[in-house]
């Protein structure tokens, strides 16, 4: 009976190291294309922007060049609750579902759009940004009945915050944002709207491990104010 009990637990100490390596493996597996996932979003097309100047609490102050999004609206309790939807909305215009049927390249970042003072739900706008190579002229056009519009993001300053994690919750992002509007408050500038609200996601939210992910809440920046700052 003991020679019996001291193979049992023989084996079952064999089988917990197999178990082990087998986990290990795995993870290290799930790792390295969490690491393909990062750096081939790295290396997506983005709009095209200049640093004005870094401003207090990690927030940065930016203008964008205009590009071009194909954006959908959804209605929604939250933006995370939004955000399926419409990137799945978003992805099949971008990805073939439009006319002429053109595939068109993957870009970074997705952005969502927010303003929860028209109360809950809102209407979260969700867009992939265009790549630069296309115009309003040559954009394929969504199919009928289809919810997206094709249209310009204008020349713009917008103060933004960086962090990483997974997509964050609306706790989150209304902490994020508060800082955002400490760094301009401090700064002497003022936001284009009280209540609108930019997320950005850099990174897929299922390869990609969580703390690789780049997050940006960002808000839109009076020009007036920040011109007579800089002069």
């Amino acid at each position: 009976r003991g020679l019996g009990g001291s193979r049992g637990g023989m084996a079952s100490s064999i089988l917990g190291r197999i178990l082990a390596i087998v986990l290990a493996v795995a993870a290290a597996g799930r790792l390295g294309l969490g690491v393909i996932a990062y750096r081939t979003a790295n290396a997506l097309e983005r709009p095209s922007y200049s640093v004005v100047r870094q401003l207090g609490g990690g927030v940065e102050l930016r203008r964008y060049s205009p590009y071009l999004i194909a954006e959908t609206s959804v209605r929604a309790d939250s933006m995370r609750e939004a955000s399926g939807k419409g990137f799945r909305e978003v992805a099949g215009y971008v990805f073939g579902k439009n006319r002429p049927a053109t595939k068109m390249a993957m870009t970074a970042p997705v952005r969502m759009s927010s303003d929860p003072r028209g109360g809950v739900p809102s209407t979260t706008r969700v867009s992939f940004v265009l790549e630069k190579s296309y115009s309003r002229r040559t954009a394929p056009a969504p199919l009928r009945g289809q919810d997206v519009r094709v249209r310009s993001v204008a020349p713009h300053l917008l103060a933004a915050r960086s962090f990483s994690g997974p997509p964050p919750s609306e706790k989150r992002v209304s902490s994020e944002r508060q800082r955002v509007l400490d760094a301009l408050s401090a700064a002497g500038l003022r936001p284009a709207s009280d209540g609108e609200t930019l997320l950005y996601g850099y990174h897929d939210p299922f390869i990609t491990p969580s703390f690789m992910r780049k997050n940006e809440v960002a808000v839109r920046v009076e020009d007036s104010a920040a011109e007579v700052r800089a002069s």
